[in-house]
């Protein structure tokens, strides 16, 4: 009998609401065991409002609900209960930074409760946080490590039989991208618990790569090599997402390409507008650059704009040019915020919303919060043309986070080294507190020292985001 795999997704309470996004990793790799051969079942944990919409602070498993989901069809959706471990092989989670200590209470339970199962850990917060990973100790302990591409040490442990490598096994792989064809699965049932909308219209999100070729500051991905998916993957993913909002009742529906190379260029956006509108999509999302658009304009944004492409992100990051010039949004080239503004007028006069994201830096003053102020409130009250799927006027939106220097980012080697007057980290950074924006909008706060009070970054941060639209 071939070993069998439970997928585990952590939970995501520090979010306002954890069914807004899939976590894809979990669905990729499954859709990779099923043409190998190889059974498995998907488990995602979550946390259940309370009557009046709060939620309450989870202190073990127990407070989590659990949706269980086995050959497409959810089997248990109910107060967490350790019992469904049992019959599987290999406990494999996909795990963010920000959810790293409820992943070290699942694999806790799993080794009391499972001691002859496996557990694997992989997802960004194993890559970024490795030393960390790998020497957890006890029952804290996995098996395997893999802090890239899961696709080969999934298939290796399990064509090998589970070998027991010693605890905190690295299994560094990353994949010819070219060999994944298949679609991440989509289970209906689950997919209909995924609440987004674009310009008014339900929606779903995928990827287009792996990677990032920008070398932005606070970002952990910066300079990583982008490789891309093949066009099969994309056609089929594309697909299987239409197929899953018509069997949801849905005539009309949207689709996100949610990585930051989706609109580099005339040639790529003109490929992947065909794309959808060959698998009848309405409405789509996805993200480019300002000086992208300031220099191709109606050439980057027009077959975007003509297949049903509404809203655009963009990483704006901030208006103050002192920033600006710290994050290192060009690879070393010098952006300016004067191409923020023109970037919003080009998109806002093709039909096209924007929805702009920028952070607070621990390094502020007034003249740098006054300067992203002031490009927020010109985002928030730019005309756009036209209306979305519901006769609404289409509106712009901005979010504003504050920034966390995640370990692996080079922030976070500045700030240690005190290279940034003003600012220096706390002694140690609570995994709870590592996130970027969470309930109530709320970001993350790992600093000791900052230019600023935090209750005066706070009070901007509330500001900005006061000025968004109510829907988008």
């Amino acid at each position: 009998m071939k070993p069998r795999t439970l997928f585990v997704k952590p939970p995501d309470p520090f979010l306002q609401d954890e069914f807004v996004y899939q976590q894809l990793a979990p669905h990729y790799l499954q859709s990779w065991l099923n043409v190998h051969g190889y059974p498995s079942a998907l488990l995602v944990l979550y946390l259940r409002a309370r009557a009046d919409g709060t939620r309450p602070t989870p202190r073990r498993l127990a407070d989590f609900h659990m949706l269980f989901i086995e050959e497409g069809e959810p089997v248990l959706d109910q107060p967490f209960d350790s019992a469904v471990f049992a019959g599987f092989d290999l406990i494999a989670q996909s795990v963010m930074t920000p959810q790293a200590e409820y992943a070290r209470w699942i694999t806790t339970t799993v080794r009391r409760e499972q001691p002859r199962a496996r557990v694997m850990i992989g997802g960004s917060h194993a890559r970024y946080y490795l030393e960390q990973v790998i020497g957890e100790h006890g029952l804290a302990a996995c098996d395997y490590v893999v802090p890239h591409d899961g696709w080969q040490p999934l298939l290796e442990v399990l064509d090998a039989g589970l070998p027991d490598r010693g605890r905190g096994h690295v299994m560094s792989h990353q994949h010819d991208l070219s060999a994944i064809t298949m679609a991440p699965t989509r289970p209906v049932e689950l997919m209909a618990r995924y609440r987004y909308e674009i310009a008014g219209l339900p929606a779903f999100h995928t990827v287009t790569a792996l990677g990032c070729p920008f070398t932005c500051h606070f970002c952990e991905a910066g300079g990583e090599r982008t490789r891309y998916f093949p066009t099969a993957m994309i056609d089929n993913d594309l697909a299987t997402m239409a197929a899953t909002h018509r069997a949801l009742g849905r005539e009309h529906f949207a689709v996100m390409f949610f990585d930051d190379v989706g609109l580099l260029n005339p040639r790529q956006t003109r490929a992947l507008a065909e794309r959808v509108a060959k698998h009848g999509y309405s409405a789509w999302r996805a993200f480019t650059h300002a000086y992208l658009i300031v220099r191709h304009g109606e050439n980057l944004l027009g077959p975007f704009a003509d297949t049903g492409g509404r809203r655009v992100g963009i990483g704006l990051e901030t208006g103050s040019q002192r920033s600006l010039d710290l994050i290192n949004k060009r690879n070393g080239k010098r952006q300016l915020v004067e191409e923020h503004y023109e970037a919003v007028r080009i998109a806002n006069r093709l039909g096209i919303a924007v929805d702009g994201f920028t952070m607070i830096y621990p390094w502020e003053d007034e003249d740098d919060l006054r300067a992203t102020n002031e490009l927020v409130e010109f985002i928030a009250t730019n005309p756009v043309v036209g209306e979305d799927h519901l006769g609404r006027p289409l509106m712009n939106s901005v979010d504003s986070t504050i920034m966390v220097p995640y370990q692996g980012t080079q922030f976070n080697v500045m700030l240690k080294a005190g290279a940034m007057p003003g600012v220096k980290l706390a002694e140690e950074d609570p995994r709870r507190a590592m996130h970027y924006k969470g309930v109530d909008a709320s970001s993350g706060w790992v600093y000791d020292t900052t230019v600023l009070p935090r209750e005066r970054y706070l009070e901007v941060q509330s500001y900005r985001n006061s000025l968004r639209p109510s829907y988008r």
